[in-house]
């Protein structure tokens, strides 16, 4: 690999690492929303359980078994892993940028051995 190489690799590695961090900042923000709906829809369900005499233990495992209530589950866990996974594909550019200084402190060393 050359030097112009590894920069190269190093500058498209630095913009997917600015594209990700920006898509990360939407994917906290539709992970929360997706909390609050669950949450809300959940409160709404434990309280109207609740205000039909349900035991509170039984309600909470009815309000998690409706339907609205398990669908907006779903969509806040799907949420959840597609920012869980934004944040490891953030490591992986991270570590291939650090791969990339590697090298080129590598190469450095050795045009200087080779001057040397």
């Amino acid at each position: 690999m050359t030097p112009q190489q590894i920069m190269d690799g190093m500058a498209e590695k630095n913009r997917m690492l600015s594209m990700k961090n920006d898509e990360l900042a939407e994917l906290y923000k539709d992970y929360a929303e997706a909390e609050r709906e669950y949450n809300i829809q959940y409160a709404r369900e434990l309280i109207t359980l609740r205000a039909s005499g349900e035991p509170i233990t039984l309600a909470k495992d009815l309000a998690k078994g409706d339907k609205v209530v398990s669908d907006l589950f779903y969509k806040m866990r799907i949420a959840e892993g597609v920012l869980n996974a934004c944040r490891e594909k953030i490591k992986d550019l991270r570590s291939s940028i650090d791969t990339y200084r590697s090298l080129l402190s590598w190469l450095k060393a050795e045009f200087e051995v080779s001057r040397g």
